[in-house]
């Protein structure tokens, strides 16, 4: 059966359903908790969509393309700024900001509706792809419901993690928004162009390889960790293709040769805005130099299960491992060993945690479900029908999973909700002064041309952006901007200082683990195991040289530091559990203004 009107397409637009559904979740408590009180935030699934968001929101507001919403800092004809990641996988962030700027939207409200959006599009993609290769719709729902309801656990995350660990929560790994989310269905996508160059008529197989190369370019300008994986894919598609297929290979070589060149085309782009990068962003990037090989993640144990289940089916004689579906089925298989180990060959290893929960997780699922279709249908192929009976039992055992995994974090939504969107509240008062104080057009300071915020809450400082306009004395996610080594320190170590870190302070904030501070001070790859394959334990010694450097600091401060990155604003918790005796030496605040949880003030420099 094809999948061809509404009528066939109604099983792929159900399990979309199904999937937004438990998708929003995390917002709709979020409204059901705050309801008139609430301030516009979105519902994180990761920290990281805040600082995505930021940029998003820098481009609604008319800034370029090379911004930097912490710092203030703009691309400008005296002050050119080198590329970053945003600025270069640039395609979903204009998706987003155009038509947010069109219809008055805020950068948090378009991350709504990506929320609603993404993850029904991308059940649709993943549909469409299993569908054209097994051709029974029914089948192509449920595979992608599996897909998507296992994808955490195919991965390592989602409840297995919370049970060991209350820091964060994850379940549809793919949510992070904007990446990979907003490209996510690209992919599959591709994918399934792919499929279709390779398997229909001549006259076709061109325009369908033209639509694959033209996403294959998409993705390259969206997000490195879904295209290097679909470049990857497919390779392994061609080199099985033509192993197994050696008798015909002129069609498929013409498909393959349509999608390299337009692959190439925006390849060439990319590497000269690749090599406009600022010094920093690969220290940011956690890029480390290694041959070391990567057998043992999930996603590609996963798909070791797969490949000998189809080299078993193809012993027995139960497949034809030359079908174009038995090829694609081990190519998804094939494609998490290819990204894990790529550094074998290239020396090279960038965070290849984002290939494990964004996309190899999924990948290895979609191998899976292919390849147990193949080997139940046998040699007979869709004449043997796979019994629905049992896959409604596995489609319940997999949505019923998905259920536990979103509500199971409940506690953690609520907690994470009711601070981010109080906070907002704050964020949005200076958004609100700097309308009506036009500060932010006055500075002239090339090294701060925003007026600076001290937020003494790291996840205040965080979100600031996504609402107001000002920039920020400092914030943890400061390494990857581009700042030079010293200046990322001196606004660390100031930080610390305007709201009371001493020494001892600080020797027990870098020993505790998912420290903010450990993490500025060290790296995120030494704080969160796992970022890089190069990552290593924080040691007591370089605790105390960290601790010994911030307290040489301290004790040299000067009016001259205090003046270097001149601040604005200071927003603190109202409980008082700040000290700020050491910022009040060199600024004068004024009374402060309550705003939920938070005290904002605003500060001059001593005379």
């Amino acid at each position: 059966m094809r999948c061809r009107g509404i009528e066939n397409w109604k099983w792929g637009i159900w399990a979309a359903l199904a999937i937004t559904l438990l998708s929003v979740y995390p917002q709709l408590v979020m409204w059901g908790l705050r309801g008139q009180q609430w301030n516009g935030s979105f519902a994180e699934g990761d920290a990281d969509e805040w600082v995505y968001a930021a940029y998003v929101q820098a481009l609604i507001d008319g800034r370029p393309r090379r911004n930097d919403p912490y710092t203030g800092r703009d691309d400008q004809p005296d002050r050119p700024q080198p590329e970053s990641l945003f600025s270069i996988q640039y395609v979903p962030a204009y998706l987003l900001a155009v038509p947010a700027r069109f219809l008055g939207l805020s950068s948090s409200t378009a991350f709504i509706v990506l929320g609603i959006l993404g993850p029904f599009f991308s059940c649709l993609a993943i549909f469409w792809l299993i569908e054209n290769i097994v051709n029974d719709p029914r089948l192509a729902a449920a595979g992608t419901l599996i897909v998507i309801c296992f994808g955490a656990l195919a991965a390592g995350q989602g409840l297995v993690a919370l049970l060991i660990s209350d820091y964060g929560y994850s379940h549809f790994l793919f949510l992070r928004r904007y990446e990979p989310l907003a490209p996510f269905p690209l992919f599959f996508l591709f994918c399934t162009f792919v499929w279709k160059a390779l398997t229909t008529t001549r006259r076709n197989s061109i325009a369908w390889a033209a639509a694959a190369g033209l996403t294959l370019g998409l993705l390259v300008f969206s997000y490195f960790y879904l295209w290097t994986s679909a470049a990857a894919w497919l390779a392994c598609v061609a080199l099985l293709w033509f192993i197994a297929r050696p008798e015909n290979l002129r069609q498929p070589a013409r498909s393959l040769i349509t999608i390299l060149v337009f692959a190439v085309a925006a390849l060439v782009p990319y590497v000269i805005l690749l090599s406009r990068r600022s010094p920093t962003m690969d220290s940011g990037q956690k890029l480390a130099l290694s041959h070391a090989p990567d057998l043992f993640r999930i996603p590609e144990l996963l798909g070791f299960g797969v490949i000998a289940l189809m080299v078993l089916g193809a012993l027995k004689r139960r497949i034809n491992w030359r079908a174009p579906d038995s090829l694609f089925a081990a190519s998804f298989s094939l494609m998490p060993l290819v990204v894990f180990n790529q550094q074998v060959i290239t020396g090279r290893s960038l965070q290849p945690f984002h290939y494990e929960v964004f996309i190899a997780n999924y990948a290895a699922l979609v191998g899976a479900v292919l390849a147990v279709v193949i080997t139940w249908r046998g040699t007979d192929g869709p004449k043997r029908a796979v019994p629905y009976s049992i896959v409604a039992r596995a489609v319940f055992v997999a949505v019923l999973w998905a259920v536990v995994e979103v509500v199971a974090p409940t506690k953690l939504i609520i907690r994470f909700s009711e601070f981010t969107d109080r906070a907002a509240a704050v964020c949005q008062r200076l958004r609100h002064l700097a309308k009506s104080d036009r500060e932010v057009t006055t500075s002239t300071n090339r090294s701060d041309p925003r007026p600076l915020v001290l937020a003494s809450d790291d996840k205040v400082a965080l979100i600031l952006p996504v609402f107001a306009p000002q920039a920020l004395l400092w914030e943890s996610h400061f390494e990857f901007l581009n700042l030079q080594p010293d200046e990322t320190s001196e606004r660390f170590y100031k930080h610390l200082y305007y709201i009371g870190i001493d020494g001892n302070k600080l020797t027990k904030e870098l020993g505790e683990p998912m420290s903010n501070f450990a993490a500025a001070a060290f790296g995120r790859e030494r704080v969160i195991l796992g970022q890089s394959v190069m990552s290593r334990p924080i040691t007591s010694e370089e605790i105390a040289k960290k601790v010994f450097d911030y307290k040489a600091y301290t004790n040299s401060f000067s009016r001259e530091e205090a003046a270097e990155h001149l601040l604005s604003y200071v927003i603190v918790p109202a409980d008082g559990s700040i000290d700020l005796s050491n910022l009040d030496r060199w600024y004068q605040r004024d009374i402060g203004e309550h705003i939920g949880d938070h005290v904002l003030y605003r500060v001059q420099l001593r005379q």
